[in-house]
């Protein structure tokens, strides 16, 4: 992305650059970047960690928009186990980006799950997050090279932050709550006198539920999310799987795209493919967005279990 400057713009270039930062840290944020997170829960709620008999490796891409030049793209690396009957760990590793920045990140949880009957279990879970935000300042084509916006700003920030998850599940049902950005910390990758942002939180919602005949499963489900900057949004999703094998979805997420899902696998592995079609103001430009996913899972069962993800 080039931004372009005469002498005499320095407010519209601060908030041209206040606009980009902000929507991309938010939407680095927002844990479900992935279409296809039914198949890996951890991605939306750090609860999950440690909510399945076995142990799930994730690993992931997306390209956003293609067709369109620098659009952005994000890749993590996810994992959950157990540690007994009663506790669970996670982790993740991300790196999105969308010149002129960049924000990598890793993120560590803790779950402990009580059971509340004997089909059922409610998992609380704390996530601790670290990322770091970059501006790329040699990507600003700048008339003035001495404008203060880019002098004496920042090109590098490292930010904590924490999250919160609770998930109750069962054995055909699940639904869950998460939050991140507990801190709602103050972000100034530019200058402090020039440009003070903040994290804002994040409220995520979802369930669903496995209906079964014979060898097919239809899994609906919703995930609702608010943000507090006032930005509402919700997924209604439909995914069905024939003998714990192939698997096709549609997603509908409101007002911003439709994806179609393709899944194939076997007790020890799994593969997703999504592609999403692009509903929103860009559509006349984008191509839509390309997802891949790999799931590989540590001690498989036979059988995947009806819950959990």
């Amino acid at each position: 992305m080039k931004l372009y400057k005469p002498n005499t713009m320095k407010r519209a270039l601060l908030i041209s650059l206040t606009l980009l930062f902000v929507s991309t840290v938010a939407f680095a944020q927002q844990r479900n970047m992935y279409s296809q997170y039914m198949l890996d829960k951890y991605s939306v709620n750090p609860a999950v960690a440690g909510s399945t008999p076995y142990s799930p490796i994730a690993l992931s891409y997306k390209q956003f928009w293609t067709g369109i030049n620098e659009a952005p793209s994000i890749q993590s690396l996810s994992g959950h186990f157990a540690i007994g009957d009663n506790m669970g760990v996670g982790g993740r590793l991300y790196n999105y980006s969308t010149s002129p920045t960049s924000i990598q990140g890793i993120e560590g949880t803790y779950a402990y799950h009580i059971s509340v009957s004997d089909n059922s279990k409610l998992s609380l879970a704390l996530t601790g997050m670290l990322y770091q935000s970059q501006l790329d300042k040699s990507e600003l084509l700048m008339k003035d090279a001495d404008d203060d916006v880019v002098l004496y700003s920042s090109n590098r920030l490292i930010v904590p932050d924490a999250g919160f998850g609770a998930y109750y599940y069962g054995e055909n049902y699940y639904a869950g709550l998460s939050v991140p950005n507990l801190f709602n910390r103050r972000v100034d990758l530019m200058n402090d006198d020039l440009l003070d942002n903040r994290q804002v939180r994040h409220y995520f919602l979802h369930g669903g539920y496995i209906f079964e005949f014979g060898d097919v499963k239809a899994e609906p489900s919703v995930l609702l999310r608010y943000i507090e900057a006032g930005i509402f949004q919700a997924d209604i999703n439909a995914k069905a799987t024939y003998k714990d094998m192939f698997s096709l979805g549609v997603s509908y997420r409101l007002g911003d795209a439709v994806a179609v899902m393709a899944g194939v696998g076997n007790k020890n592995i799994l593969f997703g493919y999504s592609y999403d079609i692009t509903l929103s103001n860009i559509k006349n430009a984008s191509n839509g967005s390309h997802e891949l996913m790999l799931i590989y899972k540590l001690g498989g069962v036979s059988s995947p279990p009806k819950f959990g993800g």
